[in-house]
């Protein structure tokens, strides 16, 4: 039989060895818990360069879109200038052609007008007596009208009733035109106000309308 102080003395054997094992496992324990540590530490190291990496991406992609933009936006600015400056240059090449054959039409119609107003221009000058005043009093021209009639007859003719435009052809105190187109004799200056006062009261309403649209066009 086992006596009790042999029992003793193995239950202290036995926790002798169990403590010797214990202290044996813990610098493994120890060891793994640093291993596994140290794998964190990795995985986090490694995200953290990862979304690093990912920002790093983005920014450079969101930068290039930004370049993209920009210089698309350029290229349509560039585009749309040519275009303004080719716009500008066909209507300026247009209104060069409409003014080259506006001349064209004017010449062509000044030689007729010329060519027919020639018998005209050969006619003996008329001799007239009085002033523009008799003329217009005897033209039943109203007083208050004599600064509108004064106003375009001296522009026109200088109130020479036998005056004759050398390149148009048009002719009389009105420089009528085509010469001898109103009623009466051309260089007759009261005919030739009685008709020119009926031609502006029928263009112009009156002599202040025609007035006022010499003034703008030069002519009436």
């Amino acid at each position: 039989m086992v006596s009790q102080k042999q029992k003793k003395s193995l239950s202290k054997s036995k926790l002798a060895i169990m403590s010797s094992t214990l202290n044996k496992g813990e610098p493994i324990r120890r060891k793994h818990k640093a291993i596994v540590l140290l794998l964190c530490a990795t995985v986090i190291t490694i995200a953290i360069i990862s979304t690093v990496r990912m920002v790093t991406v983005q920014q450079a992609n969101q930068k290039k879109l930004e370049q993209i933009i920009q210089d698309t936006k350029s290229n349509h600015q560039i585009q749309l200038k040519k275009q303004n400056e080719e716009s500008q240059n066909q209507q300026q090449k247009l209104q060069q052609q409409i003014e080259e054959l506006k001349k064209q039409v004017e010449a062509k119609k000044q030689s007729k007008i010329a060519q027919a107003v020639k018998p005209v221009q050969t006619a003996q000058a008329a001799s007239v007596s009085g002033t523009k005043a008799d003329w217009m009093r005897a033209a039943g021209i109203p007083e208050a009208e004599w600064g509108y009639v004064d106003s375009i007859v001296t522009r026109e003719s200088g109130w020479n009733p036998n005056a004759v435009n050398k390149s148009s052809g048009a002719c009389g105190l009105g420089q009528q035109l085509p010469c001898g187109k109103w009623a009466g004799a051309w260089n007759d200056p009261v005919a030739a106000l009685k008709a020119m006062s009926g031609y502006v009261k029928a263009r112009y309403g009156g002599w202040a309308g025609a007035v006022a649209f010499w003034n703008a066009n030069r002519w009436y």
